[in-house]
């Protein structure tokens, strides 16, 4: 080891706490993990207590953590260049577009890269603005979480009152009240809590419906787009109706609107590339990001043959947009799930967890439901399943250090649901 890089992992307890006060805090728990090193699902702190990870370390990590395979493509790519002016042509940024548009839905083949989830949605926002003459507004989610930088922090929960049902408050977006007033959010798809009160087997997929007249009602002038997530990650955790995706579809068609697919959470998970195309399903655009560069940051868009693409660098321009050690470590993993049929084993462990919650459910109602799809599941729990009533918050928090104690690493996600998203 390099022995700045030892110098740097190797602090003494009084270090760490005089260290810490620079730093802002990101995620405040009770009793915070300081992590030291990872492999596979597994990952030590630095008392040497390991412990297995269900989150892919913010769900980036899809090969898991210390690969050699992708350590070795960053190191080699590394000794050669690690980024280039967005200007300049690489063989190596070539070869990802293409094969990033090869694995891409039919009629998606054009690719824009980013520094970020966040900024790849609005990204897509920005292609939807350019192809809707005179458009200024979108539909989101309630629930839908699309990153933290303003405008996509705009389309998000975190800009609305309903923030502290999905975990900690932000009051940050107060202040872009004029980005708020472009967003129309209107219900989720949420069947287990249905937000207009239906049953599943009967509800024709009303809430679409329910969408377009909120359309009809409340947008003024032409809507650029609908944005959500094909599985809702923060807001819940559950996979949409393939139904309702398709009557979303129809609706952007009648309005003239772009259907906009966040699958930075969903990308290589259901079994297919895209959920996309798990749900038959072709939005316009697709954002991308996270796990396609197993934990390197490597994000971006793919668009719609028909539509108008960035034709300025200044329309989308980023320092990082052309990091090549994000490039190489994107094409490995891809390489990586194809060799070794990932979205195949994304499916089979995907339904060995399912059916180990199920069996749980059995003994224990207080697991009320268990949805997913692949790997991306969701667990929520209740007080009593006749009336789904959740559990505090607060016990939540409670079951997760009980976990963390155990060695096993979630995520919660609302008051009572886990998150369960490990590597491919």
């Amino acid at each position: 080891m390099d022995p700045l890089s030892k110098k740097a992992t190797s602090l003494s307890n009084e270090q760490r706490v005089e260290y810490g006060k620079n730093l802002m805090p990101f995620y405040k728990t009770k009793d915070p993990i300081h992590m030291k090193s990872g492999k596979g699902v597994w990952f030590e702190d630095i008392h040497g207590k390991k412990y297995l990870d269900f989150t892919t370390q913010m769900f980036a990590c899809y090969l898991g953590l210390g690969n050699e395979e992708i350590a070795e493509v960053i190191y080699e790519t590394a000794k050669n260049m690690t980024t280039v002016h967005p200007h300049m042509h690489t063989d190596l940024r070539y070869s990802l577009v293409h094969k990033i548009a090869s694995i891409a839905p039919k009629n998606l083949n054009r690719i824009s890269f980013t520094v970020g989830g966040g900024p790849a949605n609005e990204s897509a926002m920005k292609i939807a603005l350019k192809n809707v003459p005179g458009s200024k507004n979108f539909v989101t989610m309630w629930g839908g979480y699309h990153g933290d930088t303003l405008t996509a922090g705009a389309a998000t929960f975190e800009a609305t009152r309903t923030q502290a049902p999905y975990g900690n408050s932000c009051v940050l977006f107060n202040y872009v009240t004029n980005l708020n007033n472009i967003f129309m959010r209107v219900p989720h798809p949420y069947c287990y809590r249905c937000p207009i009160k239906l049953e599943p087997k009967s509800c024709e997929i009303a809430c679409a419906d329910l969408l377009k007249d909120m359309i009809i009602n409340g947008v003024v002038g032409p809507l650029a787009g609908i944005i959500l997530e094909p599985i809702q990650s923060a807001g819940g955790q559950f996979p949409f109706p393939k139904e309702y995706l398709q009557k979303v579809r129809k609706i952007c068609d009648e309005f003239g609107a772009l259907l906009i697919f966040d699958e930075i959470q969903t990308f290589a998970r259901t079994g297919r590339w895209f959920a996309a195309d798990y749900f038959g399903v072709e939005p316009d655009t697709i954002s991308f990001g996270k796990g396609i560069g197993a934990g390197v940051p490597v994000a971006g868009i793919i668009i719609h043959d028909r539509l108008k693409p960035f034709e300025d660098i200044m329309e989308d321009l980023h320092t990082f947009q052309n990091n090549h050690i994000g490039f190489a470590a994107a094409l490995k993993t891809l390489e990586i799930i194809e060799r070794d049929n990932l979205l195949d084993n994304a499916v089979k462990m995907g339904r060995y967890l399912q059916d180990k919650f199920f069996e749980m459910q059995k003994k224990f109602p207080e697991i009320g439901d268990v949805r997913g799809i692949g790997l991306a599941i969701g667990v929520e729990l209740v007080k009593d399943p006749e009336t789904k009533e959740p559990i505090p918050r607060a016990v939540s928090d409670r079951i997760l250090e009980r976990c963390v104690a155990k060695g096993l690493f979630f995520q919660i996600t609302g008051q009572s649901i886990l998150k369960i998203k490990p590597a491919l």
